[in-house]
């Protein structure tokens, strides 16, 4: 799951320890980002932007050269690097590339511009900028994808910019990090409200099981009893020292209303979420609304001054569920952890109410990403229908403020993008995903959602380093393929979700028909020689290679598609009927997008429709929407 949100005020000050174990003061205060970027604090990098320009100000714990640079993927090889000094009181910086593990070369374009620089007898502070986009093929787009920011120095200064007397090997003295140049923030005014509350949402002493890569464990918590309305506005993580590396992402759910809640014993860790051991009513937590949602990478989570989750209203039920998501690849046994949430809430109610919509691909094993694939793309929709009875219902449209881009190990490109009078635009987009670091993009404009609109989150994988299927699912291991939506005002859509037509999916191994049995497996029924094979086993059975499996990619995105449709307990909407539709993938024209360095623009090919030919052939896929239906109500 994602960072919801990463507030950042502005930098005014920043202590770092010098070599006396004292601290200097560093930073300023026109800017709005700020990062360590390596874990023992001695490269700290600000930075500000705007629509054409970035600039940054390095302040590094060494009195020699320092380096940036924005790699592709945390390497040197295809890096835009700039290497810049101190020496004698004068301040140096060059424009760079690297094209291998080796001393970067100057480059031809010099594209960064130095504005000041100075040493003291600890640090060397530098502050540079350049444009966004530079038209140098050399230099690398700054833009709203994740971005591989990497960093060196070494203690001493080069005598000239390259060649053997130019910056020496930095040894140690370096390393990567994943972060968002471009990230739209949003101010903290918590401290400004008159009355505020918090409370502390806390696992106990959770065993995380040494034998399973994978732990979603859920706990049901009592919040504070309120007389009236009030809203969140803030939710700060509160991670266990030790634990940051299997924390992965919390989901709190609002719980509906059940007087005979299951609540554990004061000391009780909770359960493990999806087994048999979860108290059957906490399930019903699953068809209520997301309040917060945290992940890896991320700060706190801060709503914006206009929006604020309710509770405390006359739907509240007064229970919160937690569910949080444990990583333990290599199979560490003992790990306990108490980590969860803190929530600040306000009874000075904000203009709107805020509320999350999950779209995109259902989750189940039936989502299959096959290996050796460099770019295999999976995608989902919102069915109209769907979308628009409860706009109806709620007699008003819906603004969205931000979203959150959500896959696994596998995703490398992911989009959300709306469909509208058969236009297709980018609502956000990330060329670059990094499943460790997931945040919520704030829009620069809010975009409004009318009945008829068409929402759409699609999912590039990268499988060519894989030897077997991954299959869709929960598990790290896994995949999957969401987006989380924020947006007000509030209304009862939760989950509006889609996954390709499944007889398409095992057609394409050979499958002629087959049936569900009581368990929602496939049971094969012809051909012959596939009887008797699980659906796991005739979708190995395919020799896989890069070829086909870009056809088989193609030959999903033109199947029909089923999609679901669910809402909160609230709703009067029967999405019963809305569930099952069998449609094309929607596709529309694609806006031209200009090219500043050609000052053209790039054409974009007419809409392909979904193949109507593909045509369901199997009478059990239709009851499936029925399987469909507890999936989205489980997932």
């Amino acid at each position: 799951m994602a960072r919801i949100f990463q507030t950042l005020c502005v930098v005014v000050l920043a202590l770092v320890p010098h070599h006396g174990g004292q601290a200097i003061a560093i930073g300023s205060g026109d800017f709005t980002h700020h990062e360590a970027l390596d874990e023992e604090d001695k490269f700290h990098l600000f930075w500000k932007f705007d629509e054409e320009k970035i600039e940054f100000e390095a302040h590094v714990q060494t009195t020699g050269w320092i380096g940036l640079g924005l790699s592709p993927n945390g390497g040197m090889p295809g890096s835009d690097i700039v290497i810049g000094w101190v020496k004698d009181g004068t301040a140096h910086l060059t424009d760079r590339y690297a094209e291998a593990k080796a001393e970067p070369t100057v480059d031809e374009s010099q594209d960064w511009d130095l504005v000041s620089g100075y040493e003291n007898g600890t640090h060397t502070v530098l502050r540079f900028n350049r444009k966004l986009t530079t038209c140098d093929e050399r230099d690398r787009v700054i833009n709203e994808d994740t971005m591989r920011v990497i960093w060196a120095w070494h203690d001493e200064d080069p005598e000239d910019e390259s060649g053997a007397s130019g910056p020496t090997y930095h040894g140690p003295n370096k390393g990567a990090r994943a972060t968002l140049l471009l990230e739209q923030i949003v101010p903290d005014q918590t401290t400004s409200i008159g009355t505020a509350y918090t409370v502390d949402l806390l696992m106990n002493n959770v065993t995380i099981p040494g034998n399973q890569d994978t732990t979603y464990w859920c706990h049901v918590f009592e919040m504070p009893q309120l007389t009236s309305k009030h809203h969140v506005i803030k939710a700060e993580p509160i991670v266990q020292p030790g634990n940051e590396g299997t924390v992965h992402h919390l989901l709190m759910y609002t719980c509906k209303k059940n007087p005979n809640m299951t609540i554990m014993p004061e000391g009780h860790p909770g359960h493990e979420c999806y087994t048999p051991n979860m108290p059957s009513d906490w399930r019903e937590c699953y068809e209520g609304s997301i309040l917060v949602a945290w992940a890896i990478g991320s700060g706190d989570v801060v709503y914006p001054e206009h929006v604020g989750y309710p509770i405390g209203d006359e739907d509240d039920s007064g229970y919160i569920m937690m569910e949080m998501h444990y990583d333990n690849p290599l199979l560490v046994s003992g790990i306990q952890d108490s980590s969860g949430i803190r929530l600040t809430y306000t009874p000075e109610l904000r203009d709107n109410d805020l509320g999350t919509l999950e779209v995109g691909v259902l989750v189940n094993k039936y989502h299959v990403v096959p290996p050796r694939v460099p770019e295999f793309t999976s995608a989902g929709f919102c069915n109209p229908q769907c979308l628009n009875a409860f706009l109806e219902e709620q007699g008003q449209p819906i603004h969205i403020i931000g979203v959150n881009l959500h896959s696994h190990l596998l995703g490398v490109k992911l989009n959300a993008r709306l469909i509208r009078d058969g236009v297709e635009t980018d609502i956000v987009r990330d060329d670059n995903y990094d499943f460790n670091l997931q945040f919520m993009r704030m829009l620069k404009e809010e975009l409004t959602i009318y009945p008829g609109d068409i929402l759409i989150t699609e999912c590039v994988y990268d499988s060519s380093h894989k030897d077997s299927i991954v299959y869709g699912g929960l598990g790290t291991p896994q995949e999957m393929c969401e987006s989380f939506l924020l947006y007000y005002p509030k209304f009862n859509l939760s989950k509006c979700d889609s996954m390709v037509n499944i007889g398409h999916t095992v057609g394409y191994a050979g499958v002629q028909d087959f049936e569900f049995n009581n368990r929602f497996d496939m049971d094969i029924t012809a051909p012959a020689h596939l009887v008797n094979m699980s659906y796991e086993e005739v979708m190995e059975a395919v020799p896989w290679t890069t070829e086909n499996g870009q056809i088989f990619s193609d030959y999903l995105m033109n199947s029909t598609f089923y999609s679901t449709c669910q809402g909160t307990h609230q709703s009067n909407v029967d999405t019963d009927a809305l569930i099952g539709w069998i449609d094309p993938f929607p596709r529309g024209v694609k806006r031209a997008t200009e090219d500043i360095c050609s000052r053209g623009s790039t054409p974009t090919p007419d809409p392909v429709g979904g193949s109507t030919a593909l045509r369901p052939r199997f009478a059990a896929v239709y009851a499936f929407a029925t399987f469909l239906l507890s999936l989205a109500i489980m997932g």
